[in-house]
């Protein structure tokens, strides 16, 4: 632990004398460059081009005071760095703004490589070199394909077919692109090499997803192939699918150097195996009612050999069948693939009678891949899956029929399972640990977040939690394993998406959440719980969920913060506006509260006592935070009318809260119901609707009334309301619930108390994993893109800590720690082009000193001059320090 504090006390030293010495530099190059939130997209939507991009310096102060953005049509293949066709100059454009600048150039043409570069003036004036060529791939328009949808003639459920294309290369081609996408997944590849599965779970009647992949280095003269296993599953339900109709859609373009180009697309003239390798007959399904896995059942003696090669003699294949999906509606995908991230290795491996266990210590998400030298012919490998040891919580099983010999089986098609142990049978000969792998897959992250204090306990409650999180991305933010939920429940988004944004630069998998949801908006406004899902469950007004509805604002507001896309808001504030003239008839005029009357109202679920339904606080502390939200969404798209009039609605809301609802010490869980329920105040505190002065009240009836009894759902209420009022130690005591998820199975689970109905790898409990470093390290975006934020830790239960976030912007790193004799310090990284609302609690009572990088800052200094310091004041319980970029070390020292 020294050790640790040693050296990120010498991190800092060293960047604040680096700063020092490049205080009066040119600016450097801007890096981290973004087309729609990625980095060197393949394909884009054309209807608005957004970059972004990354100041590089970092001097104290320093900020963006113009751009250019330069965009290129061609460029020299033998040196990137001369472009020869101009597209669009921005020419310098006074702005700060360096998140999702909008393109304004001449239309972009279809499936087109362009690349771009940026530079800025600094806010001396100073010019920065242009930064390196990024490059974005437009892709294909609703009536730009002109592939067709095919399948293999087959319907049944549970359904696989393969899929091949042989085509001429006449030379080596400067660039060839394909687009592809499948209802429900593919598997593609080219002359043998896997270019990727897809595409993100979605509706495709809504808003479908299609991928794109360059192979120009995989083509090679003469006779190539494109090959693929296109899977359907065609038995979702319980609001957790798409039943749309199979099919696979491919339609690539070679671009030759005397400007001639060949488009290969999807047809008749493609070849099929009637019979695949997969057992499709009489499919057994698992999951607790919902049949949303189905046994993979796979006979290797039916795949022939060499089938993804462009040798192999597929004369004896049949001819697709064309099918008609034209109400299929496809757009680009932004969020990252899905892939094999790691192979893991068992922990230990028992055979008993025959049969194998193998534990990899943990619960993952994956599939298995195992080795087999001695099975003959025909001999059946059945690997059933569990969660826990000791045979707890099954997940299901699939089966491998041998070919017999040397042989490997990557389970990776079909649908993820979630296991820790593998009961294997069938296997012939003695299994070893370099026989067998638990393949981890999940969605590309860049993970650049971290968290760690003084507590054991919550470093490992971080690890768990955001681990849990991450495996859980599967084309989607899918909370649970496979047996059950498989589209995203917006609560569970909210919880999960928050993770990601604390943790991962990427941000498009939520951009994606929030469209899902807006493209199944119904036509009287309500957003389903789930998307994409069957609406069927949420068509009668009856059974819909407005409290998960009224996630949907929430998470469109944090992408925002996190991305500063105000091209998102502007798309989905019809929506919105849409959502809450829906709610609003729901609500008593008299005392502004919402009493929806639906069948299913959650304030809290699988498990906790805290009633739902009725006028409740939960309910309508998140309809006051929609409002607000919508006031600000609309104040940022300069339609001020429309932000006062939420303003004014939002604070009706607050009023009607603390009149009906505040009993002078605590808040009650509904109007008709008088008894004290932590998780009531919790809600209320989250968002600071409590009356002024009795927040010290409200917090000591929660932490002298009854346990929180929660579920893992109003969770995030609880703990975002106890730091948000400065109770971290009853929040860090009560945290020891993690405990047994911890010992057991190292994985988030649904609820607390694994109970017969509560899945113990289910990610909508992983909320710490943001919480800590939104709360515990204090740090919040308060404006777009991170252009202004605070930090304001909650020092309250631990002697230290420290965290790092990830942003458009760049990585805001911090770390407070208390001393002796009352000492306080905190050092901070700020990225440039941003500032810092910095709130550094009071410790002492008595007078107090304060420095920054051993300058004396508090009590205020007039003769103070510093380019990164922006303003020092008091704020009651804290001293206030407004910063720009840089980095800063504050100490503070009662004075006696």
């Amino acid at each position: 632990m020294r050790i640790f504090v040693i050296r990120v006390r010498m991190f800092f030293a060293v960047i604040l004398a680096l700063t020092s010495l490049n205080a009066f530099g040119k600016p450097s190059a801007p890096s981290g460059l973004l087309v729609n939130g990625v980095s060197n997209p393949l394909a884009i939507d054309r209807d608005a081009t957004r970059f972004t991009w990354m100041l590089a310096h970092n001097v104290r102060g320093e900020r963006q005071a113009a751009y250019e953005i330069v965009v290129y049509s061609e460029v020299p293949t033998s040196d990137l760095r001369s472009p020869i066709s101009v597209m669009w100059d921005s020419g310098k454009v006074v702005s700060g703004q360096s998140a999702s600048v909008e393109y304004s150039g001449p239309a972009l043409s279809a499936a087109t490589r362009f690349w771009w570069k940026v530079r800025i003036w600094d806010q001396t004036g100073k010019a920065s070199p242009y930064s390196s060529l990024g490059l974005f791939d437009t892709g294909l328009n609703q009536d730009e394909w002109t592939a067709h949808y095919i399948w293999d003639g087959t319907t049944n459920q549970n359904n696989f077919a393969y899929f091949r294309k042989t085509f001429l290369v006449t030379s080596q081609p400067i660039l060839a692109k394909i687009y592809v996408t499948a209802h429900n997944d593919y598997l593609l590849y080219c002359n043998g090499q896997i270019l990727g599965r897809g595409p993100a779970r979605c509706n495709p009647y809504d808003y479908g997803q299609y991928n794109a992949y360059d192979i120009t280095k995989l083509l090679k003269a003469g006779t190539n192939v494109l090959a693929a296993i296109g899977h359907w599953s065609g038995n979702w339900g319980n609001n957790v699918g798409i039943n749309a109709r199979p099919a696979f859609l491919l339609q690539a373009r070679i671009d030759y150097p005397d400007g001639s180009p060949t488009t290969i697309g999807s047809d008749e003239s493609w070849k099929v195996l009637a019979d695949t390798p997969y057992i499709e007959t009489n499919p057994v399904y698992f999951g607790a009612g919902s049949n949303n896995r189905c046994a993979i059942r796979f006979d290797s003696r039916r795949e022939p050999p060499g089938w993804r090669t462009a040798g192999f003699d597929d004369s004896g294949w049949a001819s697709a069948t064309v099918v008609d999906r034209s109400n299929y509606h496809l757009f680009a995908q932004m969020a990252p693939l899905e892939r094999e991230q790691a192979a893991l290795k068992p922990v230990s491996i028992i055979s008993t009678n025959g049969v194998w266990l193998v534990d990899f210590g943990r619960c993952l998400d994956g599939w298995p891949k195992i080795t087999m030298y001695a099975n003959h012919p025909g001999d059946v490998i059945h690997v059933a899956y569990f969660q826990m040891t000791g045979g707890r919580k099954a997940s299901g099983w699939d089966e491998y029929t041998c070919h017999g010999g040397n042989e490997t089986w990557d389970a990776d098609f079909g649908r993820h399972t979630s296991f820790q142990v593998l009961e294997i049978s069938g296997y012939a000969g003695g299994l070893k640990a370099s026989d067998i792998s638990g393949m981890w897959a999940y969605c590309d992250a860049d993970v650049e977040g971290h968290f760690h204090c003084s507590s054991d306990l919550l470093n490992a409650i971080y690890e768990m939690c955001e681990r849990s999180a991450r495996q859980n991305i599967q084309q989607g933010v899918i909370s649970v394993d496979a047996d059950r939920e498989q589209s995203p429940w917006l609560g569970d988004a909210w919880n999960i998406g928050n993770v990601l944004l604390y943790n991962d630069r990427d941000t498009m998998m939520i951009d994606k959440v929030v469209r899902d949801f807006a493209g199944e908006q119904f036509p009287d406004g309500y957003i389903p719980a789930t998307s994409p899902a069957h609406r069927f469950a949420d068509a009668d007004p009856s059974r819909r969920i407005p409290e998960w509805a009224m996630y949907w604002p929430m998470l469109l507001w944090q992408q925002y913060l996190f991305s500063g896309d105000q091209t998102l808001l502007r798309e989905m504030s019809p929506r919105l506006a849409h959502l809450l003239n829906w709610l609003k008839p729901f609500q008593d005029p008299a005392t502004g509260l919402l009493n929806p009357i639906t069948v299913w109202r959650i304030s809290d679920y699988a498990g906790g006592n805290m009633p739902s339904g009725g006028y409740n606080t939960a309910t309508a502390c998140q309809y006051y935070e929609n409002l607000r939200i919508a006031a600000k969404v609309f104040s940022e798209l300069g339609q001020t009318n429309q932000s006062d009039e939420y303003l004014k609605q939002s604070e009706a809301v607050k009023d009607g809260i603390n009149a009906y609802l505040f009993n002078g010490k605590y808040y009650l869980a509904r109007t008709d119901r008088k008894e004290m329920y932590p998780l009531a105040s919790a809600w209320a505190l989250r968002f600071d609707i409590e009356l002024p002065d009795a927040r010290p009240e409200i917090v000591e009836a929660i932490e002298n009334g009854p346990k929180p009894n929660i579920g893992g759902y109003g969770g995030d209420a609880l703990y975002s309301g106890l730091f948000n009022a400065g109770a971290g130690a009853f929040a860090i005591r009560d945290l020891a619930r993690y405990r047994p998820m911890l010992e057991a199975d190292k994985a988030c689970w649904e609820g607390f108390h694994p109970g017969k109905d509560i899945e113990v790898n289910h990610a909508w409990t992983s909320y710490p994993a943001y919480l800590f470093q939104k709360y515990i390290c204090g740090i919040q975006p308060t404006s777009g893109g991170f252009a202004a934020f605070d930090v304001r830790p909650d020092t309250d239960g631990l002697t230290f800590a420290g965290g790092t976030v990830p942003t458009v912007k760049g990585l805001i790193t911090t770390r407070w720690e208390k001393g002796a004799h009352g000492k306080f310090s905190l050092w901070l990284k700020v990225p440039a082009n941003t500032c810092a609302s910095i709130y550094l609690p009071k410790f002492s009572s008595r007078n107090l000193t304060m420095t920054e990088s051993g300058k004396v800052l508090w009590p205020a200094q007039s003769e103070f001059r510093d380019p990164g310091v922006l303003a020092v004041s008091d704020e009651g319980a804290w001293i206030k320090c407004v910063v720009g970029a840089g980095n800063y070390e504050f100490i503070e020292l009662p004075k006696y």
